[in-house]
């Protein structure tokens, strides 16, 4: 048909062959019989004798090639088609078994050759799992390591492509629609650094030298909310020749504000406290000199400008205290951890019995210093009140969390607090005080009077981590982090040129209010990444979308979507972007392409932005392989490839199912010779073309 690619070793093409030569066949014989026959009169016979038999000659061969086209040609052409489906088809699903009486041993045979070939492929599959069984556990446990680390880790080939990074990274980065496998690094970070930093690792050694050079490399990413700082070595390729970079970093913006807040501070110091003491100096030494009468005046300004003094160093106190809370290792800590370790050293030494009430509560500290902070603090209070049991209760305050150490009795006054503030802790780092552990955590301490017993409160900053998690009620699949082989990678090969197999996809899906494009509006995207022949189900997009109109009720028994479940989600003007940046790179694929783009392009201009992508249709890559089948959807398509859908029409869903056919129709594809991304849109829109003109006729 035309339009369609092309077919190696067609079964009708070669019979049709046949027949033409028959045809020519029996005309040269009746040419022949005509020129060796002597005599004018029987020539005539003769021609009438042969022209009947010329005639009734076409007529069998036409019968004959009818019966052959009817027995042999259109059950062979079946056969390759279903042998072709089962080669490409899911591991384990249930392929057509070709039925073909006429042909006998080649149908059995056919049938046979399916069969095995399943099973081998199930007995191959099978050995395969086992064979990697070792090596996926190791893999998991590299897993485990990389993304529970706190520093963000990237590993880039040398097109700067993310071939690996973690969850870390993610956090860190804060681009969830840029960062993903086979993105460029230049999408989260600015490029400059990188590139000096890699020239400069370039001049210091080989990527396999046992001592690899590492240099440390300091970035912004690309919106300058963020500054990185980390390291950067190279990955050894074939023959030592680097063939990428390792790159992890932290986020050092919180300490880069506090160094110019610590300038800021220091100049303020200098200069800020320059005027008062000039003022101060100033009298005092024209003081002596005054006349009794002024005297007084004088007296007045020297209070005055001490006074100016006094709250400008306190001011300043305030600010280097502020400065130095939580510069000193702190990490969040369990409140019944800390009060359990302090309840045993404390009844092993000193015989105090230390209970801990109320709910447990998450805090910030120096878990150490404040252990030993918290015991310090119950031996002075046994001493003091002759107490020996106490209780201690965790209260969650505005931004504090507090500990409530109480007791029957009476409060501790404060001159006497204020005495402990000075002793040394015992064990503590540099011998510090209970003074200097608690301005390390911004804290002061005092005793009141409660309902029944006196208490002493000890405020301490509140964690990072939420209070109360959630519990939850599953696990997500697990992402795709890595992908090494991104790592082989050449050159990129212009657009058209490029093999199929070396191609990013993103493969999406809409729901919308209706079929009219010019009328009806989104409701939803869904999306997902393939790089590598890969389904990458860690990168996906999925969107619920405010159409700005209701929907009707004959598209939300589609897609299940109402009205309530769209109310304050963003426009298509905020999501379109969004999946813009997501799909930057790749080529889109889409069931019915045109139906999804055209509702893309419709809102192009609200969203400020212009879909450049190739895009290729699963719906016409289909119909321009599986000749045979007398519907393409996507339904029907995955049934014969045995994909399973679930969810059916939900955005993400069918996105999903798409991406598994549509890795299919590229084995499909690559057997009949269409390798490139331009051959698959020749024969994608062939089809695309001829399918229009027939809806026109």
């Amino acid at each position: 048909m035309a339009g369609r690619p092309p077919r190696r070793g067609d079964p009708g093409r070669t019979a049709g062959r046949v027949f033409a030569g028959l045809a020519l066949f029996a005309a040269a014989a009746f040419a022949i019989g005509l020129v060796f026959v002597p005599d004018i009169e029987q020539r005539e016979q003769r021609t009438a004798l042969v022209s009947g038999l010329g005639a009734a000659l076409l007529l069998g061969i036409a019968a004959a090639w009818l019966l052959l086209r009817r027995a042999l040609v259109r059950p062979l052409e079946g056969m390759g088609r279903d042998l072709e489906l089962a080669a490409h088809a899911q591991p384990g699903a249930a392929a057509e078994r070709p039925s073909l009486p006429d042909l006998g041993a080649l149908s059995d045979g056919a049938r046979l050759l399916i069969e095995r070939f399943a099973a081998l492929r199930r007995e191959t599959g099978e050995a395969a799992a086992r064979a990697a069984a070792g090596l996926e556990e190791q893999k998991r446990r590299l897993e485990a390591i990389l993304l529970d680390l706190t520093e963000g880790v990237l590993v880039c080939n040398r097109d700067h492509q993310i071939l690996l990074y973690n969850r870390a990274a993610m956090r860190l980065l804060g681009a969830a629609e840029e960062i993903g496998l086979g993105r460029s690094l230049f999408g989260l970070v600015t490029r400059e650094p990188v590139l000096h930093t890699l020239e400069i690792l370039g001049g210091q050694g080989t990527a396999d030298d046992a001592d690899a050079p590492v240099a440390a490399v300091v970035a912004a990413t690309v919106d300058a909310r963020t500054l990185l700082k980390g390291r950067m070595s190279l990955v050894a390729g074939a023959g030592g020749a680097p063939a990428g970079y390792v790159l992890s970093f932290a986020d050092v913006s919180a300490e880069v504000a506090d160094l110019a807040r610590r300038d800021s501070l220091l100049r303020a110091a200098t200069e800020g406290l320059r005027g008062p003491v000039a003022n101060i100096r100033a009298i005092a030494e024209t003081l002596p000199t005054v006349p009794a009468g002024e005297r007084a005046r004088f007296e007045g300004n020297l209070a005055d400008e001490s006074a100016r003094l006094a709250a400008r160093v306190e001011a300043l106190a305030g600010q280097y205290r502020a400065l130095t809370v939580g510069q000193w290792p702190m990490d969040d800590v369990y409140s019944a951890d800390l009060v359990s370790c302090a309840a045993q050293h404390l009844k092993e030494r000193a015989q105090l019995e230390l209970t801990m009430i109320g709910i447990p509560l998450w805090l910030r500290a120096d878990s150490h210093a404040v252990l030993l902070a918290l015991e310090h603090l119950v031996e002075r209070l046994a001493s003091a009140t002759g107490a020996k049991s106490f209780d201690v209760e965790p209260l969650l305050a505005d931004q504090r969390v507090y500990l409530d150490i109480s007791w029957p009795g009476a409060p501790v006054p404060s001159r006497e607090i204020d005495h402990w503030l000075e002793a040394p802790l015992a064990g503590a780092l540099g011998g510090s005080t209970l003074r200097q552990v608690l301005e390390r955590h911004g804290s002061e301490i005092w005793s009141f009077a409660g309902k029944d017993r006196a208490a002493l409160r000890l405020p301490l900053p509140s964690p990072q981590r939420p209070q109360f998690r959630q519990r939850r009620t599953g696990f997500t699949a697990r992402p795709e982090f890595y992908d090494f082989d991104l790592m082989a990678r050449g050159r990129p090969a212009p657009e058209r040129d490029r093999p199929l197999a070396e191609l990013d996809f993103v493969v999406f899906d809409t729901e919308t209010t209706g079929l009219r494009p010019e009328a009806d509006e989104i409701v939803a995207i869904g999306a997902v990444r393939i790089v590598n022949r890969r389904i990458l189900t860690g990168e996906t997009f999925e969107r619920i979308v405010h159409p700005g109109r209701p929907i009707p009720p004959a598209s939300t028994r589609f897609h299940g979507l109402t009205d309530a479940m769209v109310e304050g989600k963003p426009p298509i003007a905020v999501v379109l972007p969004q999946f813009h940046a997501f799909a930057k790179g790749a080529t889109l694929v889409a069931h019915n392409a045109s139906f999804d783009m055209s509702f893309l392009v419709k809102s192009e201009a609200a969203a400020g932005v212009r879909f450049g992508n190739p895009v290729l249709c699963t719906l016409t890559l289909a119909a321009a392989t599986l000749e045979d089948m007398p519907e393409h959807s996507l339904d029907a398509v995955a049934q014969r490839f045995g994909i399973a859908i679930e969810r059916r029409h939900t955005a993400l869903s069918d996105a999903m199912a798409t991406a598994v056919l549509f890795l299919h129709l590229l084995d499909v594809l690559d057997g009949r010779g269409i390798k490139t991304l331009g051959q698959a849109l020749s024969a994608s829109g062939s089809i695309a073309e001829l399918r229009k003109r027939r809806m026109q006729a």
